[in-house]
């Protein structure tokens, strides 16, 4: 199989750049962990604890039995998951105490029926410190009925010590992937239900990434595998979604849940994976999730939108406060993930006062067109703001005019018929919509064309309006470069 582009690109980035640690959360895992009976020597109570979805925990085929972990200090306790083979508990008790003798209640369960993963089965129970009392060293599974004629069968019994909202939720939109099954899209992974996936063909280096929507620092990641896990994987952060920086690196894995502390910043999250592809198939995760804290714009930014206006859209920003601010680049795209810079606007630099910025895009992408700042620091750092969206009647139509090429950096070439345009005149206006350089439209029978000369214009957007016989026959976005 040819090795692709992208999976090239992440083994350099790798090479260029040492993961940063990152720490395992489940508080119950390595520790140790008793039972109340075990089936056999080779399903002892360390198994559910172990990090491996391969192996299990089995008690004897009785229904009063307890699986105890020692987490080694005093804990908060506010979520637990429990994976169970199909031998699951119907009833049972969730407790905590400080010296597993005096134990106290976090969560009756009574008549359970654990979520069928289709290889395993799931339970889990957050905001268990809602009250501020589960607290404690030891957490405590006690089984008073069984759902089936066997024992109590765990893969894996994990603690944690939060339950809260991931800044990847509601994402979705911004998601993209390498590959992708029929009905099963990136977005998928960032929707919250447990219930849906996204899933590859191809079982060896394929991404998943998804766009934050600005610059965060991210302290924690939750990564919910099907059946279908990624075996050897990368976790990559970037603030532009072209050079990526890896922050943990995952080999031999073996678990169904990857949960873990991080230290990372960058407004896209990239799943990296490598190999995998269990059962024959491809890659597959029920959820992908990123937490942490949205990092503020070097200026603050208190209003941005955009409005249809005639033809073109007119795009407003305000700004309470600015740092080091050199410019604002105005970027349009037409699915919200991709993004071109259609214009450019020197910011205030330092100010503590209220600045109001203007911009018109008079050839917007139809029917929809995606806005989005990207704020220049300047020293050449740069952050994104909020996508703004407009949805533009009509369709783009062919234009009669050709004008090449475009960016232009000297002269460019305005190509028409003369059965499609008669005599007339250009204008070329700039981001603000004042008059740079206009001119006459001559037209003789069949083939015209005319140079026009932008040397002396300055690297930027420009539109190109051409009218024929006083009517409006073509606008043009234009970019000139140095």
């Amino acid at each position: 199989m040819k090795t692709s582009l992208r999976f090239l690109l992440g083994l350099l980035l790798l090479a260029a750049h040492a993961p940063l640690a990152a720490q395992n959360l489940n508080l119950a895992y390595a520790k140790r962990t008793e039972a109340s009976s075990q089936e056999n020597a080779t399903l002892p109570a360390s198994n559910a604890t172990d990090g491996d979805n391969r192996t299990r925990w089995s008690s004897e085929f009785t229904d009063n039995q307890s699986l105890v972990v020692d987490m080694g200090s005093v804990q908060t306790i506010d979520r637990v998951r429990i994976t169970w083979e199909a031998a699951s508990g119907r009833n049972f008790l969730l407790q905590v105490s400080n010296d597993a003798l005096n134990w106290a209640t976090v969560e009756t369960v009574t008549g359970n029926a654990p979520v069928d993963r289709g290889g395993y089965f799931l339970n889990e129970y957050p905001n268990l410190n809602a009250n501020g009392t589960s607290i404690g060293r030891y957490v405590r599974l006690l089984g008073t009925a069984r759902n089936t004629s066997f024992g109590y069968s765990i893969f894996e019994f994990e603690v944690f010590s939060f339950t809260n909202s991931a800044l990847s939720l509601g994402k979705g939109m911004g998601a993209t992937a390498s590959d992708s099954q029929a009905g099963f899209s990136p977005g998928l992974a960032f929707d919250d239900n447990d219930n849906s996936r996204w899933s590859t063909l191809n079982p060896t280096n394929q991404t998943l990434d998804v766009d934050l929507g600005q610059n965060a620092s991210i302290s924690r990641i939750y990564l919910n595998w099907e059946l279908a896990y990624g075996v050897n994987f990368l976790l990559q952060a970037s603030s532009d979604k072209v050079l990526w920086t890896t922050f943990a690196t995952f080999t031999n894995n073996r678990a169904y849940y990857n949960e873990l502390a991080v230290a990372a910043s960058g407004r896209f999250v990239r799943l990296l994976a490598m190999d995998g592809g269990q059962n024959g198939g491809g890659f597959s995760a029920w959820e992908f999730k990123i937490y942490g804290t949205p990092a503020p714009l070097p200026v603050t930014l208190t209003s941005f939108g955009a409005t249809a206006r005639g033809n073109g859209v007119a795009l407003s920003w305000t700004t309470a406060s600015e740092q080091n601010s050199a410019h604002f680049e105005v970027q349009r795209g037409t699915n919200g993930v991709q993004f071109a810079s259609i214009g450019q606007l020197a910011a205030a630099g330092n100010s503590q006062t209220a600045k109001a910025y203007q911009y018109f895009d008079a050839v917007p992408a139809r029917p929809t067109s995606y806005y989005r700042l990207k704020q220049v620091d300047l020293d050449g750092r740069t952050t994104y703001g909020p996508v703004a969206v407009v949805r533009l009647a009509g369709a783009t139509t062919a234009q009669p005019l050709a004008f090449f090429p475009n960016p232009v950096a000297d002269q460019a070439t305005l190509q028409w018929d003369a059965a499609t345009a008669g005599p007339g005149r250009w204008h070329l206006t700039n981001a603000l919509g004042q008059l740079v350089r206009e001119g006459a439209l001559e037209s003789q029978p069949g083939s015209n064309s005319q140079l026009i000369d932008l040397r002396s214009c300055a690297a930027g957007s420009y539109v190109l309006s051409v009218e024929a016989a006083g009517q409006p026959l073509q606008r043009q976005l234009v970019q000139k470069v140095q």
